[in-house]
């Protein structure tokens, strides 16, 4: 307010005219003592306002002195405090969250709401003996899962045989699977030899990269499925077995049946439980942790100590990782034994990370909008672009918190929810 536009005026007239609210004065002209009241000005400034009243010898108001305080910015470190204990509340349900997922998953670092209901599932399946088949692409993570899955299993104290079915060449497939007996060919063992069928008995057997499986084996692991019973090459008489058999594949194996490259009633058997295991892409929460840990593992390995930098973890957590957990691994393998310094910076990652991608373009609007729309068109644009709440945080130059609170308010009519 400009000194001219009150300078002069009444304090009636300052009322009306919507300067102050409420009135004092007449209060304490009335009262003859002092007051204290909350006011609010034109401009939106919140005063605390005392007003001390002078009186005569005839014991009559000559004077109210008025002594007023800003508490606008008062006003707003209180709103400022209260939106910081929310906050609070809201990481500590977290936290106990993700202590109470770490105490359930031992020995497996869980972070991310999809990680945490892949392994809720997989120990329900855990305590069945259903046949079960693990998806997922390349370094997610299939046979540390199929082994958590036997631990967890009634089967934990039989043995846990796993075997790469893309890795062994067709030739010798069928018989690391079924054994053969003595002379089924050249070159075979006198005495014969046990297949991972014979030696998984009583326990499980891991089918890794089941798609590769040449089509004339399916026929052999579909009949061990339904009967528990083997013919080894070059016999002549069934082995029946006791086990429980887990697959796993990163192809889409509804597609190779439509194709023919494999058996619809072999997939069905397989079916019977499906696990996906999401990429690390669509869990950034979990790359921080698994980060440390690799850190950890390969610092006491090769007796360093390192550290991230933030800037090092922001750039991890914007990385697709199309290999997934394996490819962390890995490059945090590279860095413990190349960087000298203790601190990991960015700049000692490889060239792909140097550059964190950003959304780039501005929000198309047709027409002017009121502000929630245009905000609302951003949260929901930014969210399908980036897919985390973490590099729509970074990107908007908002917390975290707030732009998981906008995905939420925005996304509910899509049944989404966001991902951090």
């Amino acid at each position: 307010m400009k000194p001219e536009e009150i300078v002069g005026k009444t304090v009636y007239q300052l009322i009306n005219e919507g300067y102050y609210y409420p009135l004092i004065a007449p209060l304490v002209l009335q009262e003859k003592k002092r007051a204290t009241f909350e006011q609010e000005t034109i401009v939106g400034k919140k005063l605390v306002v005392t007003a001390t009243p002078i009186l005569n010898d005839r014991d009559e108001v000559d004077l109210v002195v008025m002594n007023s305080r800003d508490i606008t910015e008062l006003e707003n470190l209180k709103y400022n405090l209260e939106e910081t204990k929310k906050q609070m509340e809201e990481y500590k349900k977290e936290v106990e969250e993700l202590k109470k997922r770490e105490n359930r998953f031992e020995n497996f670092i869980v972070r991310s709401k999809a990680m945490g209901d892949c392994m809720e599932l997989a120990q329900r399946v855990a305590l069945a003996d259903s046949t079960i088949i693990i998806l997922g692409e390349t370094g997610t993570g299939k046979s540390v899962l199929a082994k958590y899955i036997h631990g967890m299993s009634p089967r934990k104290q039989g043995p846990f045989q796993t075997i790469n079915c893309a890795a062994i060449p067709e030739q010798l497939l069928e018989s690391e699977l079924f054994g053969y007996q003595s002379g089924a060919f050249t070159g075979a063992n006198s005495k014969g030899k046990a297949g991972l069928l014979e030696l998984a008995n009583g326990g499980t057997l891991f089918l890794d990269e089941i798609a590769e499986i040449p089509i004339k084996l399916q026929a052999k692991i579909l009949q061990v499925i339904q009967e528990n019973k083997f013919i080894p090459v070059g016999g002549t008489k069934y082995k029946t077995v006791n086990i429980r058999i887990i697959a796993a594949t990163n192809r889409d194996l509804e597609q190779m049946v439509k194709e023919g490259t494999f058996r619809e009633d072999l997939y069905y058997r397989l079916n019977v439980i499906e696990l996906p295991i999401a990429p690390l892409r669509e869990r950034t929460e979990d790359i921080v942790p698994l980060a440390q840990f690799f850190l950890n593992k390969y610092d006491k390995r090769y007796h360093t100590s390192h550290s991230f930098s933030q800037d090092t973890l922001d750039i991890l957590i914007c990385h697709p990782w199309l290999g997934n957990v394996r490819e962390l691994e890995h490059v945090i393998e590279r860095l413990v034994l190349t960087v000298q310094e203790s601190k990991i910076l960015p700049k000692h990652l490889p060239k792909k990370f140097q550059q964190v991608e950003k959304m780039t373009g501005p929000v198309s609007l047709q027409n002017i909008a009121p502000l929630d729309l245009i905000e609302k068109e951003l949260i929901i644009k930014a969210y399908k672009q980036l897919g985390s709440s973490y590099k729509v945080a970074k990107v908007l130059n908002i917390s975290q918190s707030k732009a998981n609170r906008k995905i939420r308010q925005y996304l509910s009519g899509l049944n989404a929810a966001p991902k951090s």
